[in-house]
């Protein structure tokens, strides 16, 4: 593992962490920020990001342990912040974003802290530019951009083609509802896909990325993994660097990773090797992936992708033609016909906003069988 140092490399620190007990969490948690010497504007308004899975809890090792995010409520309390929790779950039920922040325990920790939960899904979106040629814009939920701190706490998990779940994958989950899942179908290949993360993380810019790597999934991201003992927590004030230490703790070669690849090509990271490391990674030997072949191009339009979308339909009955839906809607999927209203599909990027302004619950989920089925196994592999 490395051990040079430089004035402007980039710092990643490791802080040795055995448990999940929280005053030893916290204490990790805090040693972590402390020797970045990353600063708190007092009574900033912090909005952190969890990585919440459907919801799993927090022993199956898929998330993000509730006591780093308390441990971090304590530093942003003491700065007297205002604390916002936001996470919004891929396949989507309404409510389930909501259900996942209490099986994840990070509710309670939450109310412990005055902190607020919410669900992206729920927000506004506004839309930003991408510097993607296939994908020119994006659609963001407003309130990342109009926090004065986004603090991005990932779970370090390995994942079959883009290798590493971390601290970069981590942001994409600031995309609404089904919107995430169709990305992954629009997108070509996997290094596509990793340029949409990172575009991402450049758009919002956390100021800080924290990784739960005290247990970490091998064969994730999914709870079918393995949990290992890394006995480690994590920190940087950039993302990609983070990623690049991770990856070489679990053994596993940064030029494989696609998102690690096109990061160092944006100049988000100098090289792998130009990262000064503040404390001692563990090495563990992960499962060797499969490995990826990154041109792969995927067929967006087969039957088996678009039976894995989730479709809305309008209740014309219950429809009462207020145009909530149609002035909520980002990207205009929903006109205006007679007295009435519909829903153009192709338009329809699956962010769910409509669900939560129509005030007669007039706008339904209609997942289709592939869809309820995935469901099925990750309720499953969850048992």
């Amino acid at each position: 593992m490395r051990k040079s140092k430089g004035a402007d490399m980039e710092k990643v620190s490791v802080v040795e962490c055995n448990s999940y007990i929280t005053e030893e969490v916290c204490s990790a948690v805090a040693e972590a920020v402390y020797r970045l010497d990353f600063t708190i504007p007092r009574n900033s308004t912090v909005l952190i990001k969890p990585n919440i899975m459907s919801q799993n809890t927090p022993r199956q090792g898929t998330i993000t342990h509730f006591s780093l995010i308390e441990g971090l409520c304590r530093i942003l309390q003491e700065h007297g912040c205002t604390i916002i929790i936001g996470e919004s779950i891929s396949f989507y039920q309404k409510g389930m974003t909501r259900k996942a922040f209490k099986t994840s325990e990070i509710d309670k920790v939450a109310e412990k802290y005055g902190a607020k939960c919410i669900a992206f899904e729920e927000e506004p979106l506004v839309k930003v530019d991408t510097g993607l040629t296939w994908m020119k814009e994006l659609y963001l939920p407003e309130i990342l951009l109009k926090a004065d701190m986004v603090i991005n706490v990932c779970k370090l998990k390995s994942h079959g083609s883009l290798r590493l779940s971390g601290a970069v994958k981590n942001m994409f989950g600031c995309l609404p509802g089904g919107y995430k899942q169709k990305i992954h179908t629009w997108s070509r290949n996997e290094l596509e896909l990793a340029d949409v993360f990172l575009d991402i993380n450049e758009i919002v810019k956390p100021a800080l990325s924290i990784m739960d790597a005290i247990d970490s999934l091998d064969g994730g991201p999914s709870s079918l993994g393995k949990l290992v003992d890394t006995c480690r927590i994590l920190a940087s004030t950039n993302a990609a660097a983070l990623d690049v230490v991770a990856t070489e703790m679990i053994d596993y070669k940064n030029e494989e990773s696609p998102i690690l690849v096109q990061a160092l090509k944006r100049g988000m990271i100098k090289s792998f090797d130009d990262i000064e490391v503040l404390g001692e990674p563990k090495k563990v030997l992960f499962k060797k992936p499969v490995k990826a072949n990154l041109e792969k191009p995927i067929n967006k339009n087969s039957a088996l992708i678009k039976h894995t979308y989730v479709d809305l339909e309008i209740n014309q009955e219950k429809c009462t033609g207020c145009k909530k839906c149609v002035h909520a809607c980002p990207v205009g999927a929903i006109a205006t016909e007679g007295d009435k209203v519909k829903l153009d599909q192709e338009k329809c990027i699956s962010c769910y906003y409509c669900l939560h302004v129509c005030p007669v619950n007039a706008i339904l989920i209609k997942p289709t069988m592939m869809n309820r089925l995935i469901r099925f196994g990750r309720f499953l592999s969850g048992l």
